[in-house]
């Protein structure tokens, strides 16, 4: 500190760098206006006596008016300082002089009379402290100099803990310090605004990741590293990062990552308040984040991101964050169920375990909060959970942030909903096992096959009508899988990487929570390649090769869809796990979805047989047809509330047949027409 040696006051122990900053800002001020106005006004009368008994002369016990004194005792004791504000003093190896200028920012933010003291000192209207004042005040009191050109440059605004205000020349501008920073510095440790205190929960999380916490956490310490990113679920990744700030023994703290590049103080506020800041990012492919340095203090930094784009930082470790063995998913429904589990059958506990962990491969963290819903369903039907209630709690769990690329279809389809040809039937269901035993195919096979991704790709081909959806639907019925249809206009983007982002986000959420994707009309993304000779072409091209590698690498289950297979690339089809084409249905298929679609309302069993013999039509436009009838149905309209179906009325059927014959641009049977005319 700059001030000749002298012997600390007896009264130095009662250190508190709050009380200390205050007196020592009001008494300069009020000493500096002595020496600059001559007369000073009330105003600076009130700020001195606005503190009685906890003026700087009192705390230091120095004589009364002597400012050189007053800066001798001060120096002395600042190396003693504790508490945030002593650390930082100790950081930046501040001199009295920066001291003054940091405290008097930080005061003038809590103090009315500081306010009104400063408009006397300064240019109507300036409330903060200017440039050229903190330069004018360094001279007088201190003999030091820290001109305005200086200032953008001082280790006090590169560390973030002060900030240049203002466009105009230099000396106009002022400096100001975040209010929630001196706050902090004064001992306040209150959660900083955007930004949350990140719970570490005891969710499962990898063998692998654990057996790393106490080397990442001595590298942190030690600070070997000082940025360590976690690339996988957003969830798996706060908790992974919630653990290794638990590991080192600092508080996490979460935030968006722009918060922490909006807000540079954040990162004082984190070293002095002894927080592990958990940055949570979002990087689309061929995207970069840099971190912004701050030299002058060194703060660790967690990252949570997908697997996508790059982040440059110096010491940085990456952490790729594996999937849950089938055992370790076992013991995270374990710990989150069994102790809550009223059931005494170990067996019966121990099934039900299985059954949760081959359900669908979830994370730790997504497991535990799972749990709780599953918990909660079977309390309330007073039953033991099982797996109707781990689908219930599944079907809107997690999806705001997937809704906004994709919607959610909920219909579940029962067995008979789905009229397949026996072949196709044995297709289809060979599917099912592929989709059941993904995580496990490789098993006992070649180290060729070894760890392959788990994911499943199906290619649904047919007319519209034909029945792909329903077997979408009908597969995500099977597997108890939440299903969700991609909305292709939010997914694709004009501008150039953002189709590619918006995917890769798509796919990550879908990974996160296991959902199966239904990509309708696949042959937009994944049509036949140009030559490249135009630029559209080629960038065409490029994307087409991202969305196959990227949904090749995609862990869970996608189902495209097309009306025509010849508009798909051939080169494409190595990549689908099951091409599945649905023809227009038989005779024998149109009479199951006739039966199927008109159930207690069929007019009559010999009437179906005949539309199914000659309308060729496939179920899609079978159902409409049979909504249309049951709507203009006027029998059916005028029924009064507790009386017994009718049957639709075949001319009323017939008629709406006819009418989406039309509908579709073809011309309908003559039977059908004999029918109309007989009706």
């Amino acid at each position: 500190m700059n001030a000749p040696a002298t012997p600390v006051p007896q009264s130095a122990p009662r250190l508190d760098g709050a009380r200390l900053s205050r007196a020592f800002v009001h008494a300069g001020i009020a000493h500096f206006a002595r020496l600059s106005l001559g007369a000073p006004s009330a105003v600076f009368d009130a700020l001195a006596a606005s503190h009685a008994g906890d003026d700087l002369t009192t705390l230091l016990d120095t004589p009364r008016d002597d400012w050189h004194a007053a800066c001798v005792a001060l120096a002395r004791i600042a190396p003693d300082l504790r508490g945030p504000l002593g650390r930082l003093l100790a950081d930046l190896q501040l001199q009295l002089h920066e001291w003054f200028a940091l405290a008097l920012c930080g005061e003038n933010e809590s103090s009315y009379l500081l306010n009104l003291a400063l408009a006397e000192l300064q240019s109507p209207g300036a409330l903060r402290p200017g440039l050229h004042l903190v330069a004018a005040a360094s001279d007088a009191l201190f003999g030091a100099q820290l001109p305005p050109l200086a200032l953008p440059n001082h280790r006090l605004v590169r560390a973030g803990v002060l900030d240049v205000v203002g466009d105009g020349p230099m000396p106009t501008r002022t400096l100001a310090v975040a209010p929630e920073l001196w706050a902090l510095l004064c001992g306040d440790t209150s959660a900083w605004r955007d930004t949350a205190p990140l719970p570490v929960s005891n969710a499962v999380l990898p063998q692998s990741f654990c057996e790393q916490l106490p080397s990442l956490a001595t590298m942190l310490r030690t600070g070997a590293t000082r940025h360590v990113v976690f690339r996988g679920a957003r969830a798996a990744g706060l908790a992974a990062a919630a653990r290794l700030a638990a590991a080192v023994g600092r508080p996490p703290l979460q935030m968006e990552a722009a918060t922490w590049t909006r807000q540079p103080a954040l990162a004082a506020a984190c070293r002095y308040a002894g927080w592990l800041p958990v940055l949570a990012l979002e990087l689309g492919p061929g995207e970069r984040h840099v971190l912004p340095e701050h030299p002058a203090l060194t703060v660790p930094l967690l990252l949570v991101t997908g697997r996508d784009g790059a982040i440059e930082a110096p010491a940085l470790v990456e952490i790729d964050l594996p999937p849950l063995t089938t055992q370790e998913r076992r013991d995270a429904w374990r710990s989150a169920l069994a102790a809550n589990d009223e059931s005494r059958d170990d067996t019966q506990l121990e099934t039900r375990l299985r059954e949760f962990a081959g359900h669908a491969l979830l994370d730790g963290p997504t497991v535990h909060t799972l749990a709780e819903r599953v918990r909660l369903d079977a309390r309330v039907r007073g039953e033991t959970p099982g797996l109707a209630h781990l689908r219930r709690a599944r079907a809107g769990f997690g999806s705001e942030r997937l809704r906004q690329l994709a919607q959610p279809v909920t219909r579940e389809v029962g067995p008979d909903e789905l009229v397949l040809p026996d072949e196709l039937l044995e297709r289809f269901d060979a599917l099912v096992a592929r989709c059941r035993q993904r995580e496990s195919l490789s098993d006992g096979l070649g180290a060729s096959l070894a760890a392959p991704a788990p994911g499943v790709r199906a290619l649904f081909c047919g007319e519209s009508g034909a029945g792909k959806t329903l077997a979408a639907s009908r597969l995500a019925t099977l597997l108890g899988a939440p299903l969700f249809r991609v909305d292709l206009s939010a997914v694709m983007n004009k501008y150039i990487g953002e189709s590619e982002k918006n995917l890769g986000r798509l796919l990550d959420e879908a990974a996160a929570l296991d959902v199966l994707l239904l990509i309708d009309e696949a042959d937009a993304l994944f049509g036949r390649r140009g030559e490249g000779k135009e630029t559209g072409e080629r960038y065409a091209n490029m994307l087409t090769n991202f969305l196959l590698t990227r949904i090749e690498q995609h862990p869970g289950i996608v189902v495209l869809t097309s009306n025509n297979r010849g508009r798909i690339d051939s080169a494409f089809t190595r990549r689908f796990d099951a091409i599945i084409d649905f023809p227009p249905p038989g005779v024998a298929e149109r009479l199951r979805i006739w039966q199927s679609h008109l159930g207690q309302r069929s007019p009559d069993a010999a009437l179906c047989r005949q539309l199914a013999s000659y309308c060729t039509l496939p179920g899609g436009h079978i159902r409409n047809a049979v909504l249309q009838a049951a709507a203009l149905d006027p029998a059916e309209a005028g029924k009064k509330s507790g009386e017994t179906t009718r049957p639709i009325a075949a001319e009323q059927l017939v008629a709406a047949l006819i009418d989406e014959y039309r509908k579709i641009g073809r011309t309908p049977p003559p039977q059908l027409m004999h029918a109309r005319g007989a009706s």
